[in-house]
C-alpha cells in the first residue's frame, strides 16, 4: 500500500469514528459585522444559504442604530468543518461560541429565515436572557420534516422534498432537521421575547392550494408559540422575504432593536 493511500484510510478512519470532531469554542466562522449599537441584530440564514442572502438588507438594519451579525455555519463557505449533528442544540453552541469570539455581547435581536428561523427559535426559547427580540423570516415549523428527494428540485419547490445533488453540509443539515425540530417543541416556551413572524403569500411555481393552506397553518402555529408574538402576512412575498420585501424585515428587525420605524 502506497503512502498516499495509508495517508487516506487514516484520515478517513479518523472522520468516521468522530476524531476529527471540533468543539463549538475552536470553530472558526465566515462572519460579517456591520454598523454600532447597543444591540446586536444576528442574521440566521436557511437551509443552503449564505451571509449574502442578507445582502439587501444588514447595511438598512444597521443604519444609524445597531450592530448586525451575519455568518456563514460550518461547513459552508469560509467556515470550518464540523462533523457535529447539526442540530438545533448544536448549531446555537457554535453560533454562541463565534458571539464570544468576536466580543459580541448581548442583547441579541434574532432574525431567522427558514430552517435559520428553527435554529433562531431554540436560541431564544433556551437563552431568553440574551434575547431583546425575534423576528422570524418564513421560519421552518418544528414538525415540517424536510427529506431527500430524488428530482432536481431547488430546497424549497416543494418546502419538503429537495435534490440529491447538493453540497454534504446541506446533507447534514436535511439528516438533522427532524431532531433540530424536536429540540425546539422540548425548549421552554419564550414567555416574554417580543416577536414577529413574517409569512410569504406567494408559493412556488405549482404549488396546490392544499400547500398552500397547510404552509400558512404552520406559520399560524409557529406565532401561537410565542405568545407575544405579531403575525404578518407579506403581501407579494415568496419564500425569500428578505429579497421581495426587504423593507418589511428591515422594520421589524429595526423595531425589535429600538431604532427608530425605517422610511425607505
Amino acid at each position: 500500500m502506497s503512502r498516499s493511500i495509508r495517508l487516506q484510510a487514516s484520515l478517513l478512519s479518523l472522520f468516521v469514528t468522530g476524531a476529527l470532531a471540533t468543539p463549538a469554542e475552536s470553530l472558526h466562522h465566515r462572519v460579517k459585522l456591520e454598523g454600532r449599537g447597543a444591540r446586536t441584530v444576528i442574521l440566521e440564514s436557511g437551509l443552503g444559504d449564505t451571509l449574502e442572502v442578507w445582502g439587501a438588507v444588514q447595511a438598512q438594519i444597521a443604519a444609524g442604530c445597531a450592530r448586525t451579525f451575519s455568518y456563514n455555519r460550518a461547513g459552508y463557505l469560509g467556515s470550518d468543518p464540523s462533523n457535529e449533528p447539526r442540530d438545533s442544540a448544536t448549531i446555537v453552541a457554535e453560533l454562541r461560541a463565534e458571539l464570544q469570539r468576536q466580543n459580541v455581547k448581548p442583547p441579541y435581536v434574532l432574525v431567522g429565515h427558514s430552517l435559520g428561523g428553527l435554529y433562531m427559535q431554540y436560541f431564544a426559547r433556551n437563552f431568553p436572557d440574551e434575547v431583546t427580540g425575534l423576528v422570524l423570516v418564513d421560519s421552518t415549523h418544528w414538525e415540517q420534516r424536510l427529506a431527500m428527494g430524488n428530482q432536481a428540485n431547488t430546497p424549497y419547490n416543494s418546502r419538503t422534498a429537495v435534490t440529491l445533488f447538493m453540497p454534504w453540509i446541506m446533507r447534514r443539515e436535511i439528516n438533522d432537521s427532524v431532531t433540530a425540530g424536536e429540540q425546539v417543541h422540548a425548549s421552554p416556551l419564550a414567555l416574554g421575547t417580543p416577536t414577529i413572524v413574517l409569512s410569504s403569500t406567494r408559493g412556488p411555481v405549482g404549488e396546490t392550494p392544499s400547500a398552500r393552506a397547510l404552509a400558512a397553518r404552520l406559520q399560524d402555529e409557529i406565532a401561537a408559540d410565542f405568545p407575544v408574538a405579531d403575525h404578518v402576512r407579506v403581501n407579494d412575498s415568496g419564500h425569500y422575504i428578505q429579497r421581495d420585501q426587504p423593507a418589511v424585515v428591515v422594520e421589524a428587525a429595526r423595531k425589535l432593536a429600538g431604532c427608530h420605524r425605517f422610511i425607505g
